[in-house]
């Protein structure tokens, strides 16, 4: 850490006094951003401009540079809050990390930043807020981000090995019963004007009435299969930073912000088997035990008994299932059903889909499951207090 300070201090002892124009070197150290009392200088903002375009950052490297030191700021303050200090040893590794997984060792890399203009301390107090950063984050909210056996059960069996969009979204609820209810479509007219991520997310801290105020109104990525229809198409017009138009629900008016969107690019496997039930007889009796049915496992104990119905289970590869039964599976999920005349018998039919086995599927492991919902949720409830902090922030850009 020695070694760094010095090499920042030769560096800004060269733009002062060896700089044949003084002026414009001192003027390097002019405070150009205040987050609450927290000075954000001309030369913090060059070097970060300078470091995100060394990393090949997309967007603009300006206007992301001074979003991520506003952001540092109030991460470092709030980590100095709650006393949350790391050592120089656990940011030195963290540094030697970064290094590695850029393929070089942290010498090597500090020649490459310093050839490109870039004062390793910057790099440092990079590194620096995002691991004080994270482990704020993991103390602060680890209790709330662990999954319990039912998520991950649900987060397993929703799995689906067909690709399609996922989305990003913020959310906000207003409450509109009768008396609200033209309130609420006023301040759901400014809110549908916003295009900032940021100032939705504030919104709905402030706002909404949903669960997910606590962390910004911010859902974790959706597969867009999974949205309800009508909402799907309006979603996927959107482009990021576009608000739907206020959708009214029983007592309250609903807004979605898409944050992001993107393609899911996954291969679907090869179908083995399709394991189904298929139960036939009078039509009357068909249509009660439809309403009972709702998995091939309690099937048997329902239709059990009754004279008027037939059923087998059957595990046939797709080539072996007629035609007319295979489309109808073709368009069923897990449990659902379908009811439809057979034409060569002339007998109505019920078939549910019980399981489609695939070749080669990869085993989806619990503990990575589990893994991924804490990720996406501590992700979601650290952006959230960011949100939080930044909207109680004083922010003077000059």
């Amino acid at each position: 850490m020695l070694k760094l300070f010095m090499q920042r201090y030769f560096i800004i002892l060269n733009l002062i006094i060896f700089n044949p124009n003084g002026a414009i070197a001192q003027g390097l150290f002019d405070t150009i951003i205040t987050v609450d009392k927290a000075a954000i200088t001309k030369y913090e903002l060059e070097q970060r401009i300078r470091f995100f375009s060394f990393l090949n950052e997309p967007g603009d490297p300006e206007i992301k540079s001074r979003e991520g030191l506003i952001n540092d700021r109030l991460k470092m303050a709030a980590a100095k809050k709650v006393n949350l200090q790391l050592t120089p040893t656990v940011i030195e590794n963290s540094m030697k990390e970064f290094a590695k997984n850029s393929g070089r060792s942290l010498e090597q890399l500090f020649k490459l930043l310093e050839s490109g203009g870039v004062d390793p301390e910057t790099f440092r107090d990079y590194v620096e807020a995002g691991i004080t950063w994270r482990e704020l984050i993991r103390k602060r909210f680890a209790s709330r981000g662990e999954p319990t056996d039912a998520e991950i059960d649900r987060a397993i069996r929703s799995a689906s090995p067909k690709g399609g969009m996922r989305v990003l979204l913020t959310e906000i609820v207003l409450p509109a019963q009768s008396e609200q209810l033209e309130s609420a479509r006023k301040i759901s007219k400014e809110l549908v004007k916003i295009k900032s991520v940021d100032a939705f997310s504030e919104q709905a801290l402030r706002l909404s009435i949903s669960n997910s105020r606590d962390v910004g109104g911010r859902l974790p990525w959706k597969n867009s299969a999974n949205l309800p229809n009508g909402l799907r198409q309006i979603i996927l017009g959107l482009r990021p930073g576009d608000v739907t138009p206020p959708l009214e629900v029983k007592n309250a008016i609903v807004l979605f912000q898409l944050r992001d969107i993107e393609e899911i690019t996954i291969k679907e496997p090869e179908i083995v088997s399709i394991k189904y039930l298929k139960i036939t007889g009078d039509e009357f009796q068909l249509n009660l035990a439809a309403k009972s049915i709702d998995a091939c496992e309690n099937a048997y104990g329902l239709v059990k008994g009754n004279a008027n119905l037939s059923m087998t289970i059957v595990s046939q590869k797709p080539g072996e299932i007629d035609q007319a039964i295979f489309q109808r599976l073709n368009s069923l999920d897990s449990n659902e059903i379908s009811i439809f005349s057979s034409e060569s018998d002339e007998k109505d039919t019920i078939i549910m889909l019980c399981e489609r086995t695939y070749a080669n599927l990869p085993v989806i492991s619990r503990e990575e499951t589990k893994n991924k919902i804490m990720l996406d949720r501590l992700t979601n409830l650290a952006d959230g207090y960011l949100s939080e902090l930044k909207s109680n922030a004083t922010i003077i850009t000059k």
